[in-house]
């Protein structure tokens, strides 16, 4: 009887365990996996042929993972009410796993994102216990990422010659809780000032807009073919886009009246042009700026911002510079 009880007292542990397993999903960079509003997903940056040692050639891969909040509100993993000595809650949010990755040159097999740390302004009691003050601090509650937050790193993987990478993702997050319904206890929390929302496109569904960069002040415009910021002439439909809200999301795209094409980015990271309006490179957030009618766009299958360099060529940056060169007015054709 004692070993039946054992057996069955086993094989509950083992059925519990393989119930806790966190959920695996087989991803491409085209094909990403949707877990509960985070996009789990990698982008090929580079690829090239490396020979290893005595061992022949293979094809290397700079590949960017990332974990997209493709919802409108932040998400949050928080800290359990309580002493919290040994920080019992983990900031992993996915794994990524290059199944037929060599890991040769010391390169990548896995790779792994992290959410950021959460604080707030809080009322908090003064240390000393002989005094009853409270004084306003940031104090972290948890982790999480922001509403169309992307959290990216990248790797080196090395695969079999003209190989593709064979990526498996796993979510690790499941503890996270949309931050519009988590149950915070502990200090009195204080509302911190800042638009937590993207702002909506200012052009209606039918209107057409020119975007004027806020560095150089030339227009983004198509006369030439590829889109580039120049000077234009009064009237040019290559220079007016319609910025149009995609449903049931925060994104939009930015179509252009002339070629009645689509703003994107591409594999290779250089912004072009293309035909589908579904094509999810072509999915852009307008995050607004300290200026009025002034916006930045960012892309979200890369992370980065449509900005210009200096010479006035549109390129992607990760980081928007005081709103100027990734910073583009809005006005009326």
């Amino acid at each position: 009887m004692k070993k039946m009880l054992f057996l069955i007292g086993i094989g509950m542990l083992i059925y519990c365990g393989l119930l806790a397993q966190p959920a695996t999903f087989p991803i491409t960079d085209k094909q990403p996996a949707l877990v509960d509003g985070l996009e789990l997903g990698y982008v090929i940056k580079s690829t090239e042929v490396k020979t290893v040692s005595n061992k022949g050639d293979f094809s290397r891969y700079s590949v960017s993972f990332y974990v997209r909040n493709t919802t409108n509100q932040g998400k949050i993993m928080l800290y359990k009410q309580g002493w919290n000595v040994l920080n019992n809650v983990s900031d992993q949010l996915a794994q990524f796993n290059c199944l037929n990755a060599t890991g040769a040159r010391l390169t990548s097999k896995e790779a792994i994102i992290n959410a950021e740390a959460c604080n707030v302004l809080a009322m908090v009691n003064d240390c000393d216990p002989k005094k009853v003050d409270r004084k306003k601090q940031f104090v972290q509650i948890g982790y999480w990422i922001k509403p169309g937050q992307t959290i990216s790193t990248t790797a080196i993987l090395i695969t079999p010659l003209n190989t593709l990478p064979d990526v498996q993702a796993t979510y690790l997050a499941s503890q996270l809780t949309p931050l519009s319904s988590a149950s915070i206890g502990g200090p009195q929390l204080i509302s911190v000032a800042g638009d937590q929302n993207s702002p909506q496109p200012p052009a209606d569904g039918q209107g057409f807009v020119k975007l004027k960069n806020n560095f150089n002040n030339m227009y983004l415009n198509n006369q030439q073919g590829p889109p580039e910021a120049t000077n234009i002439d009064v009237g040019w439909w290559s220079a007016q886009w319609q910025v149009i809200a995609i449903p049931n999301s925060r994104y939009v795209n930015l179509k252009n009246r002339w070629k009645e094409n689509y703003l994107l980015v591409d594999q290779r990271g250089y912004v072009t042009f293309t035909d589908n309006y579904n094509d999810r490179a072509g999915f852009w957030t307008m995050e607004s700026t300290n200026d009025q009618n002034v916006f930045r766009f960012r892309n979200l299958m890369t992370g980065g911002y449509l900005c210009i360099a200096a010479n006035g060529v549109l390129i992607q940056s990760k980081t928007p510079v005081n709103n100027f060169c990734s910073g583009w007015l809005m006005e009326q054709p």
